[in-house]
């Protein structure tokens, strides 16, 4: 794929994932581990580095604050992880409280002895599916010292459908859901620092535990809410210029739609159509560049010039939390579409759900910390050197 390629199948994937996680509509004890892993970009997505069994194989999967399972390759045929080499590794029936926890719609039981099957669908289309297990996980100390975090409780994947077009082979739930590793380890803070696009190949940390940065501006998680991150998004500003929103356009119903999340997995950040047009349209009025819509239908305001053109002419985006402010860089406002055509990197959401992307997370220090409810925004300079 070119990179023009990747860029077109990113915004295919977030505008499906955002239609899967708007359709979405008993906590593990353990104390909590100091932990980390190395995060590094590829083709839209964010790859973490852990390790499985007894003895140990490493496994690469895509981290996302949107999913609630754990899951690694696991086929026989092209096996990344193979149950049967693990001496360590077993199965949950579908009595187990495991196998519930995965709720009626994504679980596959005849028996209560069998082994509790699961099925996980994607917002792109892909599926996961096979057996829900249980083995050791080791993950790296902040010194980068393997730390065996005792049994996990996964998806050990015997098919998925999901096209890798790298080196993952899984994905690394960090929602608040039971199954996910901030539940079954009882995380109480974790972060990471997301390298910008052209720093694919290079990396950065995620740290888990006393370790994470907790700085910057905060804003509450949505009272209410206890699955997924959903903050208050208060508005958007251009330069010093507020854009003009419909009042509470991001606020979530009283029947659970809508609202404002912060997701790891989503691409490219959705904003719903009125407050998408309302940008798209100070934008364009604040921006003197030649204007035009780009090479798919999910880039709908494009500028033709170089960056240098674009630096000077673009004032900066701003988007308001309750308590925080995150000022985009231009990297990370726009996208090099197309040679010469610079393309706004949000993408309008035909729901009433409205997610921050990972692109417009780009080099700041994002930190969860559950116990006081809250997601923090620190600005660095290049998060490549953590």
């Amino acid at each position: 794929m070119t990179a023009y390629d990747r860029i077109q199948a990113a915004a295919y994937r977030s505008v499906l994932r955002l239609n899967h996680i708007h359709s979405l509509t008993t906590t593990f004890s353990s104390s909590e581990h100091d932990i980390s892993c190395r995060i590094v970009p590829e083709n839209g997505e964010y790859i973490v580095t852990f390790s499985v069994g007894t003895p140990p194989t490493q496994v690469h999967a895509f981290m996302d604050t949107g999913s609630e399972v754990i899951w690694v390759k696991c086929s026989q045929r092209s096996p990344v992880f193979n149950p049967a080499k693990s001496s360590s590794y077993g199965h949950h029936p579908c009595d187990s409280l495991a196998c519930e926890a995965l709720g009626v719609r994504r679980r596959t039981c005849a028996e209560f002895l069998d082994p509790c099957y699961y099925r996980v669908r994607y917002g792109d289309g892909s599926t996961t599916e096979g057996t829900l297990s249980h083995d050791k996980f080791a993950f790296e100390d902040p010194e980068r010292n393997l730390v065996d975090v005792g049994h996990l409780d996964f998806g050990c994947s015997d098919y998925s459908s999901w096209h890798f077009v790298g080196n993952e082979a899984g994905a690394l739930g960090l929602s608040r859901q039971p199954l996910s590793l901030i539940s079954q380890l009882g995380i109480k803070k974790f972060s990471y620092c997301m390298v910008l696009p052209n720093n694919e190949g290079s990396g950065s940390r995620m740290y888990f535990g006393s370790e994470a940065v907790i700085s910057g501006g905060q804003t509450p998680f949505l009272e209410g809410e206890d699955r997924y991150y959903y903050v208050t998004l208060i508005g958007i500003r251009i330069g010093d210029q507020n854009v003009p929103l419909p009042d509470g356009i991001f606020n979530m119903t009283s029947d659970g739609e809508g609202g404002f999340m912060i997701d790891s997995g989503t691409t490219y950040t959705f904003l719903r159509s009125e407050a998408y047009d309302a940008l798209i349209k100070a934008l364009s009025e604040a921006i003197d560049l030649p204007q035009r819509r780009g090479p798919s239908e999910w880039f709908e305001l494009c500028f033709e010039g170089s960056f240098e053109d674009l630096e000077s002419a673009a004032p900066d985006v701003t988007f308001i939390f309750d308590g925080a402010e995150v000022i985009l860089m231009k990297q990370t406002t726009y996208i090099e579409a197309k040679k010469g055509l610079w393309c706004l990197a949000m993408v309008r959401s035909n729901e009433k759900l409205s997610i921050f992307g990972n692109v417009q997370q780009q080099n700041y220090f994002v930190g969860f910390d559950l116990e006081e409810q809250l997601v923090s925004f620190a600005p660095v300079d290049d998060c490549a050197t953590f």
